[in-house]
């Protein structure tokens, strides 16, 4: 009984925001191929507690923290089969390290939307080449 109190109090103590594998598929209209790309996002739960007292506090004292970037750096790849007129290039952020804090705006995508499909409608290419920027 002691060892599950434990196991609670700790599991609530601890927040679980992770660098975790992701793959993503990158097209673009005009290009002939998709590009299949494993990066790391951040992912996880953070400890979060609701205020009672919503209605007697301001908006910006409401916000709740989520799994965000700590430290990320940015790639670029080249989508292959793209014409000349169309830039071929795709940068997308690698986590790094995580924390849970306020989302900032100016990195991340703060809003739960509708998961867009994550899939090819063309022929897949690898990943094979690409550069930091």
């Amino acid at each position: 009984m002691k060892a599950m109190l434990f196991g609670l109090a700790y599991g609530q103590a601890m927040s679980f925001c992770v660098p975790t594998e992701y793959t993503m598929h990158v097209e673009r209209r005009e290009c002939a191929y998709c590009l299949t790309i494993n990066t790391t996002i951040c992912a996880g739960y953070c400890m979060t507690r609701d205020i009672n007292g919503k209605l007697f506090l301001p908006k910006y004292a409401l916000s709740q923290n989520v799994c965000t970037y700590r430290d990320f750096i940015y790639r670029t790849v080249e989508i292959p089969g793209c014409p000349h007129h169309v830039a071929p290039y795709f940068s997308y952020p690698v986590a790094i390290s995580c924390k849970c804090g306020k989302c900032n705006t100016d990195y991340s995508d703060c809003i739960h939307e509708a998961v867009k499909t994550n899939y090819c409608t063309k022929p897949q290419k690898s990943y094979l080449v690409g550069f930091s920027v």
